[in-house]
């Protein structure tokens, strides 16, 4: 199985069938994917990488891996473990998976009213949104699935209100999308598409913890190992408009 980053800077391939597959809910995967993040374990030693990944250590157990280039949420480690876990949204080609459990999930929620203040992993980048947010949307293309190694969820910010404080990368997808996260700790902040529109990852912010997506977009890109729920609102391509 081989797999890479959005912009190819970091690749891997593995070497032995992993298992013990999951989607991870907890307020830490939700900032460095924006959304949720999709994973499978093998042996480190099983798995080879190739290009400069930068490591974050969100807690005292674990470290987290990203590319520092593009920002895609790739490899999680435990302290102490000889295994290491990467992202099934950044492989390429089928994984072979069919819906992971998700672990660390969330009691259902509504959304909460504004204003919805959150931070970063490392508490370098703020962002402040004062109205209430309106319809949250899961993406499942692939360069967003390889940015967050699932799929992120994302509402619009319209008329640019967000106030968003410290240093953020950025990296131009193809198409002129620019998407923007933490170099420090990989955390997503927003996504200003080639309209014009900014959207900010819903993952940043505990509040939303819980709120499920109201409509997937881009479904026909979507990965082989999950499924979409039951009765979703789901578009093949950019949604109703």
């Amino acid at each position: 199985m081989r797999g890479a980053c959005h912009c190819g800077a970091v690749r891997f391939e593995t070497r032995s069938a992993p298992g013990d597959a999951s989607i991870c809910h907890c307020g830490q995967c939700r900032r460095q994917s924006g959304g949720l993040w999709a994973s499978a374990n093998l042996p480190a030693a099983d798995l080879s990488i190739e290009g400069e990944v930068r490591w974050f250590r969100a807690s005292e157990s674990a470290r987290r891996g990203f590319c520092p280039v593009c920002g895609a949420f790739l490899f999680w480690q435990a302290d102490g473990s000889p295994g290491i876990a990467f992202a099934l949204g950044a492989v390429d080609g089928p994984t072979g998976f069919h819906d992971p459990p998700g672990i660390h999930v969330p009691d259902p929620a509504p959304t909460p009213a504004g204003p919805l203040h959150d931070s970063c992993l490392c508490g370098g980048v703020t962002v402040t949104f004062d109205p209430t947010p309106g319809e949250i949307t899961a993406c499942h293309c692939t360069q967003c699935r390889k940015i967050s190694g699932h799929v992120p969820h994302s509402f619009d910010d319209p008329h640019r209100v967000a106030r968003i404080a410290g240093r953020v990368a950025t990296f131009t997808s193809p198409g002129g999308a620019v998407r923007s996260f933490c170099p420090i700790c990989g955390t997503k902040v927003a996504f200003d598409g080639p309209s014009g529109l900014l959207s900010l990852e819903a993952g940043l912010f505990d509040q939303l913890a819980g709120r499920a997506p109201d409509l997937h977009i881009f479904t026909a890109d979507k990965g082989d190992y999950y499924d979409l729920p039951e009765g979703a609102s789901a578009y093949p391509g950019a949604g109703p408009d």
